[in-house]
Formats: C-alpha cells, sequence, structure tokens
C-alpha cells in the first residue's frame, strides 16, 4: 500500500501529567487553532473545502473572514441540545431573550435589557469570564457557583439558555457541566443535582450530547480542563466543588430604562447584588492583587513554620518571627532598566528556631519576590529568587527558587490555592512548593489575611517539610 510518512518536530519540551495525553502535552504542537486559523473551523473547512483548496494562498485570509462572517450570522439562532428539551446554548450577539426562564452568561460584563417584564422574569447568573485564553481560566472558580444558582430554582426549571460571546467556548462549558449534575439518562434537567462520583467516560458520554448536536460544540482543551477540574476535583481539594457562600447565587437581568423614573419603578424587583457589579474597566489581574498585598506596608508579617524532618542530620522544631517585604532595586540598576524591569520586593525575615530537642538558635533570611508577565495571554505569576551578594552586586538576582503557578479558587473559604509551577532543583534536593492565601488578601479584610506556604524537599542528605503561616502583627 502506498503511503506518505509524515515526521512532526517540534522543538517545545514536553509537559508531562497535562490532561490531554498520558504521554504529556507537547507546547507549541500547533492545535491552538484560534492562534493562527483566522477563524477556520473543521465545520466550515469541510463545507467549503473544494473552494478553499481552489484559492491562492494570499487570497485564502479573505475567504475565511467571509466563511466565518457568514457563519456568525447563523449562529445568533440558540441551538437546543438533543436528547434534552430545554437547554439551549448560543452566542450573546443579536440575543432574544424572550423564550427563556434562565439565562447564564459566560462573558466580562453582565447581560442587561430594556424590557422591565422580561428583568422581572429570568432568574440570570451572570459568570464572569474574560474572552479567550483567559476566559478558560476564569470559568474554574466560577463553575461552583452553579450548585447553588440551580438550588434556587424550581424543580423542573423552564427553558434555559447558556450564552457566551462565541457560543462555542464557555457557554459548551458551563452545558456540559449542567448535563453532568442535573440532567438524566432522558434528557430532563432537574434542580436536584445528581448523586453518585462523575467518572470521566460519564463526561465523555454527556460531551457526546453537545457534539453530536452540532460539531461546533467542542470545548477547547482549556475550557474542558476547567469543567473536569470542576466535576472531578482533586480528592486533597474536599470543598472543591462547594459554592462559595460569599457569591450571590440568583439575581436579575439589569434593566436599562429611558430615564430615571422607569428604572426606579423596577428596581425593587432587581436582586441586590447588582449593585455589587464592579466598576467599568477591567480588574487587576489575582497575581497582581496578590504580590501588592504581600508587602502590607502597614505592618509587618508574623510567622509560625513548623520543621518537620525524617533524617537526624536536619532537625525538626518550631520557627516563630516577623518577615517584612521592602521595594527592592538590585545595585548598579540604571534608570532605564529600572522602569522596564519586573516589579521587585526584598523579602526579609527573622526568628528563634526552637529545636524538637530544645534548642534555640536565632534565623535570619532573604529572598527576592518578583512580579513575571506569562507568555502570550498568560497572567502574570509571582517568582521567589535567593539572595546572592555578587549577582546583587552585579544588579542582577540570585539564582530561581520556586515560581507560583496557577491560582485557583477554594470555594468553600473564598481563598486560593496554587502549586509550584515546577518542581525545583536545587543542588541534588529537589522543592516542591505550594500556597494557600486567605481571602482577606483580595478584599482588606484584616480577620481573613492571612497566607501559607510549604516546601517538600527530598535529597540524598535532605527529607523533611516547612510548612509556614503568616498573619498581620498584632492580629
Amino acid at each position: 500500500m502506498d503511503f506518505h510518512p509524515i515526521v512532526l518536530c517540534t522543538a517545545s519540551r514536553r509537559v508531562r501529567g497535562a490532561e490531554a495525553s498520558e504521554g504529556g502535552y507537547i507546547q507549541g504542537a500547533a492545535d491552538d487553532h484560534e492562534a493562527w486559523s483566522h477563524g477556520l473551523t473543521p465545520t466550515i473547512f469541510w463545507s467549503n473545502k473544494d473552494k478553499l483548496m481552489q484559492t491562492n494562498e494570499e487570497d485564502l485570509p479573505d475567504l475565511i473572514a467571509q466563511f466565518v462572517k457568514e457563519e456568525k450570522s447563523s449562529d445568533a439562532t440558540p441551538i437546543l441540545i438533543n436528547p434534552t428539551k430545554q437547554l439551549y446554548i448560543s452566542t450573546t450577539q443579536n440575543l432574544d431573550l424572550t423564550p427563556f426562564d434562565i439565562v447564564i452568561g459566560c462573558m466580562p460584563t453582565p447581560l442587561t435589557t430594556t424590557s422591565p417584564a422580561l428583568a422581572k422574569k429570568i432568574k440570570y447568573l451572570h459568570l464572569s469570564c474574560q474572552i479567550g485564553k483567559l476566559g478558560s481560566r476564569d470559568l474554574r472558580p466560577q463553575l461552583p457557583r452553579l450548585s447553588a444558582f440551580f438550588a434556587r430554582l424550581p424543580p423542573s426549571p423552564g427553558k434555559i439558555l447558556v450564552c457566551c460571546p462565541t457560543g462555542k467556548d464557555l457557554s459548551v462549558g458551563v452545558a456540559l457541566a449542567i448535563l453532568c449534575l442535573f440532567t438524566d439518562e432522558k434528557g430532563v434537567i432537574s434542580s436536584l443535582r445528581r448523586e453518585g462520583r462523575i467518572q470521566k467516560t460519564f463526561v465523555k458520554q454527556r460531551l457526546a450530547w453537545l457534539t453530536t448536536t452540532n460539531s461546533a460544540l467542542n470545548p477547547p482543551r482549556g475550557t474542558l480542563q476547567s469543567v473536569n477540574a470542576f466535576l472531578m476535583p482533586d480528592p486533597s481539594a474536599s470543598h472543591a466543588m462547594e459554592p462559595d457562600p460569599m457569591e450571590p447565587s440568583t439575581m436579575k437581568l439589569a434593566f436599562q430604562g429611558a430615564n430615571t423614573s422607569k428604572a426606579e419603578s423596577v428596581s425593587n424587583d432587581i436582586d441586590a447584588s447588582l449593585e455589587q457589579q464592579p466598576a467599568q474597566g477591567p480588574p487587576p489581574d489575582i497575581p497582581t492583587a496578590l504580590f501588592t498585598a504581600l508587602r502590607n506596608t502597614s505592618t509587618p508579617w508574623t510567622f509560625n513554620r513548623i520543621l518537620s524532618s525524617t533524617l537526624p542530620t536536619h532537625p525538626s522544631g518550631t520557627v516563630n518571627g516577623t518577615a517584612i517585604f521592602t521595594p527592592y532595586q538590585p545595585p548598579h540598576t540604571s534608570t532605564s532598566s529600572l522602569t522596564s524591569s519586573p516589579p521587585t520586593l526584598l523579602y526579609a525575615e527573622e526568628g528563634e528556631f526552637v529545636t524538637s530537642t530544645n534548642l534555640r538558635f536565632s534565623t535570619r533570611r532573604k529572598y527576592i519576590y518578583q512580579l513575571k508577565q506569562g507568555e502570550a495571554d498568560d497572567e502574570p505569576y509571582i517568582a521567589v529568587h535567593f539572595v546572592e551578594e555578587e549577582k546583587a552586586k552585579e544588579g542582577g538576582l540570585g539564582g530561581l527558587f520556586v515560581e507560583m503557578g496557577v491560582l485557583e479558587r477554594e470555594a468553600r473559604s473564598g481563598g486560593l490555592l496554587a502549586k509550584n509551577r515546577e518542581q525545583h532543583l536545587c543542588a541534588e534536593d529537589l522543592y516542591t512548593a505550594s500556597w494557600k492565601f486567605g481571602r482577606g488578601m483580595l478584599n482588606g479584610v484584616d480577620k481573613d489575611k492571612w497566607w501559607e506556604v510549604r516546601y517538600d524537599v527530598q535529597g540524598p542528605k535532605k527529607d523533611y517539610f516547612s510548612d509556614t503561616r503568616y498573619t498581620p502583627a498584632g492580629m
């Protein structure tokens, strides 16, 4: 049999443990079609294959743009998901809300209506998500709100519409979660949550309901990963699927009347939670907000550290002391390079180490924290460096210690969790890090302002963990 071998090569590294493949996911594998396809999808390609194949390469972008525009005009009609009789997916463009009783919107700003009747009728849930890859990441902490929202609906909800700007990304992910949690085998949707543990095979079966209804309803990898993390949480995060008690669950559409008197006439029917919508303009990203909160200019941090070692060469015990963050500029850094360098803080701590055998030592430690920009659409992240005097004299940082990975919302407490982006090898010792942040780190409430960091260290001569909790001094 004749065949043509195709060898695919990439200079990118393989990321082990990714959900997409047991062997790991290769970054830059060209499967990120939104970055290079000009909006071309499999559906558009196969529907217009002959014309596309006969078109010169330089004319293809304009032709694809024409096909995409035509497809978007047809996407305005909500799609009923089979075998249900009440779950629809749609874009937010030219959206007619009249037929629906329940609307779930996944977009940066809430939906509004000029109809006071709709404002009274529709039960509305706004899942605040950005557009594109960042939206897939935003969806993860938003999904737990579905449970509280459905708990307040009648046992047999009416027509449900899930919408997002494209109608093929975040809305599909939310619809998949609804199919898994609140839909029986015949496609009947109830406000009562299904019992039992959800398995990956079950999620794939419900995803097939979407893709067989319309082949375009196949969410991108990032959205699917967020849905899987919600439906099948890590057992160590025992409360991952519980709703955030601080978040409003049910709200009505905001009414935008022609004048103030009309708006006031329906103001009593609009859920007060709408008054809590953020001001115009995008909110600061979470890593930046955390980095600012770490400095905690009003007071230093008090910390308590537990060291537990399985080897006698590394003593166990506790460390109690204070730590402070101050703005840091390495010596000999020019003004021009300072303006382009990432925000940097010097962490300095002093404490007393009391070993398990009751020996006491004074301790001092310094690190350099930097807020670094992620690649492409990735949000910033916090990196921790060692302080090395020789490199500092030359205007540079010390070696990299750890980097904070993706921050995820802990539903019950409203706090944040993160693990290291990669395990760090220091000489022969392997460091693994994880962080927890109280919600006061973002909203400024002192009683909830705390953070923790844990390091697990493995090496030929080390086997211990260090667990540290920080609270504002005087709390």
